[in-house]
């Protein structure tokens, strides 16, 4: 498996270790490691064509300066390592721990290595030795992100994905911005869910909570109609089942079937006076028949909560210009504005709003936004149905 995913932690194999060998260990490392001598010029020399070879992808010819380098300081922790790292990429992993576990036996924390140690046995499928390693590196430095992440994937490997969604949230929380931390929670989280939903049905499989994790899953999968009938067999079972109106209603709302979408949610709220989503749908459905009054009411309770939903602020503002009260109207289309610059929507009512008001200027303004985005939006949908045929046809082309 790939090192990279961490962005620029492994920078330090690419850097020139020409200048000095033997950084500064740990204050619990052997005193006489910190005798290691300077590299000859011919030494500094070879290390920096090994770092050129290494970012070449010419692991093999790096793999042969690290070991030349070694012929006359076969101790080296850092050459030791950047050779470690060589094997990896080699795919030697067996190769890669003999040279790491070269390096522990003279300073058991080395920073770094025991991570490496981990990520050499993951490949190799031995997870125990895995953990066992990452947890050792992380006694010395809590906060080292390979051997974080490399202790979530071995976790996962044994099942054990409450322990690695632990590992992979708190990855998640220090680098927000890393995409295969991202992506493993997704993978555990999946698995997390099927292991439970396995449970579940195992324990009870025709319960009505089974019966609602069907009907779950097939709303997910756009199954509207099959996940109704997983819902009535809930309702059957226990008309009292926690949020099953909700559910019903919110399903019925995807499906555009308003009556029986306005009856289900008017039962979750009875149930519960403050599911702001639940508000949400309803108020939707308010504004479609025109019942202004009704509707505002329901999209307070919304962007009370959510006040960052831009389509909450625009039908709130309908809500208010249809009711006749324009300046509370501006106001929320100005918030949907503040949120979504390009919110087509909010700027045509904008244009009838101001011409109301006589603002013939910022009507105009308004007007020529929302057409500019129509043409916009129908290029895009025109160059998205040419790239479409085009591919029909390239497909029909070929024998």
């Amino acid at each position: 498996m790939t090192l990279k995913f961490i962005g620029n932690l492994h920078t330090w194999r690419l850097r020139v270790l020409a200048a000095v060998i033997g950084m500064l260990f740990l204050l619990a490392t052997p005193a006489s490691l910190l005798c290691a001598p300077s590299f000859p010029q011919a030494s500094n020399t070879l290390l920096s064509q090994a770092a050129e070879m290494e970012k070449a992808k010419d692991h093999a010819g790096a793999e042969r300066l690290y070991r030349q380098v070694l012929l006359t300081s076969p101790d080296d922790p850092e050459v030791l390592k950047a050779l470690g790292v060589v094997c990896q990429e080699e795919g030697k992993y067996e190769e890669s721990i003999k040279v790491f576990q070269q390096i522990l036996k003279r300073a058991p924390l080395y920073p770094g290595v025991n991570s490496l140690l981990g990520v050499s046995y993951y490949n190799l499928n031995q997870y125990d030795r895995t953990i066992e390693a990452d947890h050792t590196e992380l006694r010395g430095n809590p906060r080292d992100m390979l051997a974080r992440y490399y202790l979530a994937l071995a976790l996962t490997a044994k099942d054990r994905l409450f322990e690695a969604l632990q590992q992979l949230e708190s990855l998640a929380a220090d680098d927000p911005k890393n995409l295969a931390v991202q992506y493993q929670l997704v993978v555990d989280y999946k698995a997390a869910m099927q292991k439970a939903g396995q449970r579940l049905a195992t324990m009870g499989p025709d319960s009505e909570f089974t019966h609602a994790m069907k009907a779950e899953a097939l709303a997910d999968d756009n199954r509207l109609d099959d996940a109704i009938l997983e819902f009535k067999e809930v309702l059957r079972k226990n008309s009292d089942f926690p949020g099953i109106h909700f559910a019903m209603g919110e399903v019925y709302w995807r499906k555009k079937d308003n009556q029986n979408a306005l009856e289900q949610l008017k039962l979750a709220l009875q149930e519960d006076p403050y599911q702001p989503v639940a508000h949400y749908y309803l108020a939707d459905l308010l504004v479609d028949q025109q019942k202004f009054q009704d509707a505002i009411a329901h999209l307070k309770m919304t962007v009370a909560v959510y006040p960052h939903l831009a389509r909450a602020r625009y039908l709130l503002g309908k809500s208010y210009a249809g009711a006749g009260e324009s300046q509370a109207a501006l106001h929320e289309f100005d918030e949907a504005l503040k949120l979504d610059p390009d919110y087509k929507e909010v700027h045509f009512q904008l244009y009838q709003l101001y011409a109301r008001l006589g603002d013939k200027e910022k009507s105009q303004e308004h007007l020529r936004i929302s057409e500019r985005l129509t043409r916009e939006g129908q290029d895009r949908d025109n160059a998205r149905l040419q790239e479409s045929l085009g591919k029909q046809r390239d497909s029909a082309d070929k024998p």
